[in-house]
């Protein structure tokens, strides 16, 4: 197998949670929206609302609200932690005026305010901070699953938060590798967040074969990362792949037309 790999130029002109839902019919819970912003300089404050709603036509839920911290493993999975876990945490900036208890009605809404009160002594170039908001229900109900057995149900969401201060968004991505793998039948990617902002976009990828002249795409994949982040994506190229030369050409789209990160990669199947 033979592989040689070269970078396109970038086209730049200027530079979970999941819904927790309805638990087997019984119990569910929805909290909107699923990611709160806020742009606030050193010593200002700010309040954004979140919609709690108990879904269930049943049962009451007791909730319960605290804060953590998250951040993305370099596969872009969600890793959770404690609040003031990490040097960007934003979690002990927030408060709840009406209180981290409530108590929801079948069916019944309620707006909740989310406070943030940045301290003064956030320098400027420090732009990004996160946090995590769980809402959680503290009177679980009794249940069976899908093969009968009896269970204790109970729901929880995440809400993800974000604060950026006031200097000039900079989104920079750069793709710093591709590699093929015959083996695994895959292209792997990886890339870096350089700019100062989170930025989320998507990978579109096409496979073309030299030999037979067939062009492919390969799908277009979400990602998302936090400045400083190294991302690793493993692209599969299907269950078989024909003999033959090929060019992979990946493309980050995280803006518009002209922000654009490119990057080829040429290899041989036999």
């Amino acid at each position: 197998m033979n592989t040689r790999y070269s970078f396109l130029i970038a086209v730049t002109t200027l530079f979970l949670f999941s819904l927790a839902g309805n638990a087997f019919g019984q119990v569910g819970l929805s909290v909107s929206p699923p990611r709160v912003y806020y742009t606030l300089a050193a010593r200002e404050s700010g309040t954004q609302e979140l919609l709690v709603n108990n879904i269930s036509k049943d049962h009451p839920l007791d909730l319960s609200i605290t804060l953590g911290d998250w951040h993305y493993d370099e596969y872009g999975n969600n890793v959770m932690l404690p609040p003031d876990s990490l040097a960007n945490s934003c979690a002990s900036w927030l408060s709840l005026p009406g209180g981290t208890y409530l108590t929801l009605q079948p069916g019944e809404s309620r707006k909740i305010e989310v406070k943030m009160s940045v301290p003064l002594s956030v320098s400027a170039d420090n732009n990004v901070q996160t946090a995590m908001l769980y809402v959680t229900q503290m009177n679980p109900v009794d249940g069976v699953d899908s093969q009968g057995a009896a269970i204790r149900i109970n729901v929880r969401q995440g809400i993800k938060i974000y604060r950026r201060g006031l200097i000039a968004e900079r989104k920079q991505l750069e793709i710093s590798d591709m590699s093929f793998s015959g083996e695994k039948n895959l292209i792997g990617l990886t890339f870096n967040n350089n700019g100062n902002i989170w930025t989320d976009g998507l990978i579109r990828a096409t496979l073309f074969n030299h030999t037979t002249g067939k062009e492919a795409s390969l799908g277009n994949i979400p990602f998302f990362t936090m400045p400083g982040n190294q991302r690793k994506v493993i692209i599969p190229l299907g269950e078989s792949l024909e003999k033959g030369d090929y060019t992979a050409t990946v493309i980050l789209d995280y803006g518009d037309e002209t922000t654009l990160e490119a990057a080829e990669l040429e290899f041989s199947h036999e």
